[in-house]
């Protein structure tokens, strides 16, 4: 059992590593979540020990992790083909939040395999689960998949700050 989160995990979910897993960066992912699940009657809100998924009848799911969260919106994919990187430098002002969010959901419905943010590479295994690799950071955006530069430009986009 966490002490901090009261969760049951011991080990901290990839997008806490690379993204940081302090409150107000769990509110600005789950308003990122919120963005892409825009028209599907869903809603995703921070909450200690993850965040919450609520349907439109108002019932409510806690969820650990940016990965049980699409697993529980159902956003499964075919299997990836052959892949390859496609990288960009990081823009100026990006919104990391954002970019952690738009990974873990073109991870799970199988758009790439991998990405490299400013912090380190995430590896995600068939099963959805998550491997970090921290770094002492990068100025590249990175991802690895079978159409690398479409979801490259998808990210990029997904994350510019308005």
């Amino acid at each position: 059992m966490c002490g901090a989160c009261g969760s049951g995990r011991a080990v901290a979910p990839w997008e806490d590593v690379l993204a940081g897993a302090g409150p107000a960066e769990r509110a600005a992912r789950a308003g990122a979540a919120g963005r892409l699940l825009t028209g599907r009657r869903l809603r995703v809100t921070p909450w200690r020990g993850g965040y919450l998924l609520a349907t439109a009848t108002g019932a409510s799911r806690p969820v650990a992790s940016l990965d049980e969260l699409w697993a529980a919106v159902e956003r499964d994919g075919a299997p990836p083909g052959e892949q390859h990187w496609a990288r960009a430098p990081a823009p100026a002002g990006w919104d990391r939040q954002a970019a952690t969010v738009w990974v873990a959901a073109a991870a799970r419905i199988g758009t790439i395999t991998a990405a490299a943010l400013p912090g380190g590479v995430v590896e995600f295994s068939d099963g959805g689960a998550a491997h970090v690799d921290p770094s002492s950071g990068t100025a590249e955006v990175g991802v690895l998949g079978p159409e690398p530069e479409a979801a490259l430009t998808d990210l990029l986009h997904f994350a510019a700050r308005a």
